[in-house]
C-alpha cells in the first residue's frame, strides 16, 4: 500500500463529549449546513482522517471522533464501559450527534467503522441522509463457505498476549492491507495504532455483525461503496455482495490502493465523497 504524501495538516481543535460511562473526543471542522460524519476502524482514531479534513472541510461540515474504548490523540482514558460493542458505538455517536445538534448526517465508516455507520443506518434510516462505506468489514454478508480462513488474527492475538506488540500490529495490518504494509508505513500511523494497540484482542474477539439491509434500501438510502484495487480478501468479495444487496447504490474502485484507501489516495478518496454528496469535485 503507498501512502500519497500531501502538504495539508490536520491541526483542528480536539473537543471532548462526556458519555455515562466513557469519554469521547472529536474533531468538528467546516459549516456547511451538510454535515458528514467519519468513523474509523480497527487500531485508529480521529488522527486516520488527517488528509480528509482538510479538503472535505472546505465544502461539508465533518465531524470525525475517536470511539470510546479507543485512546484519543491526547490519551483520554475511557473509564469504566459497557461491552465494547458495535451497539454501543452506534449509540455513542448518535450521542454525539444529539449533542452538537444534527439531526441529519450523512456517515462513512472505514472496517470495522463501515459495521457501525451500517448500524446507524439501520437503526434511524430517517437521520442518515447517505451511507458510505470505505472497504466495510461486513463478512456477514458473504456465505459461510466463501468467506475464507483469516489466521493472521490468532497470530495477532498470540503475540499481543505475549506482549509483542509491534509484532501483533505487523501481523495484523498486513493481514488487512497486504504484505509488508506495516514496514511501509509512516511514524504517525505506526504511533496512532501502537495507542490503541490494547483494543486489539476486544477487536478480534468481537461477535460477527449481522447486517440486514432491508430498512436502509425500504427507506431508499444512497450507498456508496469505496474500494481498493488491491485491498486483500474478504474485501472484494464484500464489495460485490453488498452491490448486489443494496438497491441505491454505487461503487468505486481507488487505483492502485490496498485497504488504507483514504490514505493511499486521498484527493481521489475525497473526491468520491463530495461527488456523492453533490458537492463539485475539486481539480487536483
Amino acid at each position: 500500500m503507498l501512502f500519497y504524501l500531501i502538504t495539508m495538516q490536520n491541526d483542528y481543535p480536539q473537543h471532548t463529549l462526556t458519555l455515562a460511562n466513557a469519554t469521547l473526543a472529536y474533531q468538528d471542522a467546516g459549516q456547511s449546513p451538510t454535515c458528514l460524519l467519519l468513523v474509523h476502524g480497527s487500531l485508529c482514531d480521529f488522527r486516520f482522517w488527517r488528509w480528509q479534513l482538510p479538503e472535505l472541510c472546505a465544502s461539508l461540515r465533518v465531524i470525525a471522533p475517536s470511539l470510546p474504548d479507543y485512546l484519543s490523540a491526547a490519551s483520554l482514558s475511557p473509564g469504566s464501559r459497557v461491552p465494547f460493542s458495535i451497539e454501543q458505538h452506534t449509540t455513542d455517536l448518535f450521542a454525539l450527534m444529539d449533542h452538537l445538534g444534527v439531526n441529519h448526517f450523512a456517515v462513512l465508516g472505514h472496517s470495522r467503522g463501515g459495521r457501525i455507520a451500517a448500524e446507524m443506518a439501520c437503526r434511524r434510516p430517517e437521520r442518515v441522509t447517505h451511507l458510505l462505506l470505505a472497504d466495510p468489514g461486513l463478512g456477514s454478508v458473504l456465505p459461510e463457505d466463501s468467506m475464507p480462513a483469516l489466521p493472521y488474527r490468532d497470530r495477532a492475538l498470540a503475540a499481543h498476549e505475549r506482549g509483542e506488540t509491534d509484532a501483533a500490529l505487523e501481523i495484523f495490518i498486513d493481514g488487512v492491507s497486504g504484505a509488508g504494509t506495516w514496514k511501509r508505513m509512516v511514524s504517525w500511523f505506526k504511533s496512532m495504532t501502537r495507542d490503541q494497540a490494547d483494543t486489539l484482542p476486544l477487536i478480534i474477539r468481537e461477535p460477527l455483525y449481522e447486517l440486514n439491509p432491508s430498512s436502509i434500501n425500504e427507506y431508499g438510502l444512497p450507498v456508496t461503496l469505496i474500494g481498493g484495487s488491491n485491498s486483500p480478501a474478504p474485501f472484494p468479495a464484500i464489495m460485490d455482495a453488498l452491490e448486489q444487496q443494496f438497491w441505491h447504490v454505487s461503487r468505486h474502485t481507488l487505483t492502485p490502493a490496498s485497504h488504507g484507501l483514504n490514505l493511499a489516495l486521498p484527493h481521489a478518496f475525497n473526491q468520491v465523497i463530495l461527488q456523492a454528496l453533490g458537492k463539485k469535485p475539486s481539480l487536483p
